[in-house]
């Protein structure tokens, strides 16, 4: 049973490759916490986007407290997990730091309105409209999800 479930997984995130829209994660759907596979879409790159393909994914207590919503904020599926280390794939065009093949780690935040106080003083940890690696609306309000599902997946994320 187990190979079959590991096989399923692997043409899963194989597939999501083929085209990098598609994504493969792992989500929590519902408060028991587990975390199961999960195909997903993700959206078009913005101008001031970095897409990357994640390599590897940290995983902390404040995930498992989002994915048991015992913050009473959860917004199913939540794929949890931030500290993200991946190789970019793509850039938006106003894009300057970053070049395809480049190494790219990704914290807990993916987005900020980049023009706030807290936002202009590097602080864009308590900017009103702060997107988080998941379980936050997406900037562009218009993702297949509307939620940002990054953690736990194994192809690309933009931000």
């Amino acid at each position: 049973m187990a190979a079959i479930e590991n096989g399923a997984k692997a043409a899963a995130a194989a597939a999501a490759e083929k085209d990098h829209r598609k994504a493969f994660g792992l989500a929590a759907k519902d408060t028991s916490g587990v975390l199961a596979p999960f195909t997903f879409s993700r959206r078009n790159n913005g101008d001031d986007d970095v897409t990357i393909k994640v390599l590897y994914c940290g995983i902390c207590h404040s995930d498992l407290h989002c994915i048991k919503n015992e913050w009473k904020n959860a917004v199913y599926p939540v794929v949890p997990g931030h500290e993200i280390v991946g190789l970019v794939t793509e850039t938006g065009r106003n894009v300057t730091k970053f070049k395809v093949g480049d190494r790219a780690g990704v914290g807990c935040l993916v987005g900020s309105c980049r023009s706030c106080d807290s936002c202009v003083r590097s602080l864009e940890n308590y900017c009103p409209q702060l997107v988080f690696t998941y379980n936050s609306l997406d900037a562009d309000g218009q993702s297949p999800t509307a939620v940002t599902l990054i953690g736990l997946s194994l192809t690309s994320i933009s931000w």
